[in-house]
């Protein structure tokens, strides 16, 4: 009897042990779609979209801060390996998980991608380039998705434009002007993309919890 009621314990730990792996990590689809068309330019286009978990302790970008080299590089021509370069040292530090680089696409266009999360790093940001643009970028920085130690099921933040700061080209197709120093990141006033009421959204992304 003392037997079969140490195997009944074991078997209940085995199995408590493999629903507290469960909740610690959580597996996202992400759907990001852009709504944008350029009034008088038929290139216009997403450059390819960088994506990543990682912790409460590594940062994208934020309004009013200066961009690190790797995001002004991708909002200034799209490139990835500098960003890529980043999070690789934010990973041996334990703040940055897994990551992806889908292809660029049209605007309006969308992307989709998957992402593995756990219980330290539960939040999701991503980036891309509205190109041909001088350093205007859209994408998310630190969306949360576990809170009170439970997973979120479903999230959808507004996707706005933004300036890196990095380059002081005039509007859409005009020249690169380098700025010299670099400007802090923040929201695109320009006339592109205001409307009567203001500022408008350039699209969104809904983050589903995977079974």
């Amino acid at each position: 009897m003392a037997r079969v009621a140490k195997a009944v314990a074991t078997f209940l730990c085995v199995v408590m042990a493999g629903v507290a792996l469960a909740q610690d990590t959580a597996r996202y689809r992400v759907d990001v779609t852009f709504n944008w068309t350029a009034a008088d330019d038929l290139d216009a286009h997403w450059s390819r979209l960088i994506a990543f978990a990682h912790s409460s302790r590594y940062s994208l970008f934020r309004d009013g801060e200066t961009a690190s080299s790797g995001l002004a590089l991708v909002a200034t021509n799209g490139r990835v390996s500098v960003l890529e370069a980043e999070l690789a040292e934010g990973r041996r530090r334990g703040r940055v998980g897994e990551h992806v680089v889908l292809p660029g696409v049209a605007s309006p266009g969308a992307f989709s991608f998957e992402l593995m999360l756990d219980e330290t790093l539960s939040r999701v940001s991503f980036a891309t380039m509205l190109a041909p643009s001088p350093d205007w970028f859209s994408g998310a920085s630190g969306v949360q998705l576990r809170a009170e130690d439970i997973w979120r099921d479903q999230v959808t933040v507004v996707l706005w434009p933004w300036d890196a700061g990095a380059d002081s080209g005039p509007n859409y197709t005009g020249p690169n002007v380098e700025t010299q120093p670099r400007q802090s990141v923040r929201l695109l006033t320009h006339p592109d993309f205001l409307t009567a009421d203001g500022l408008a959204p350039i699209g969104q992304a809904s983050f589903t919890r995977l079974p």
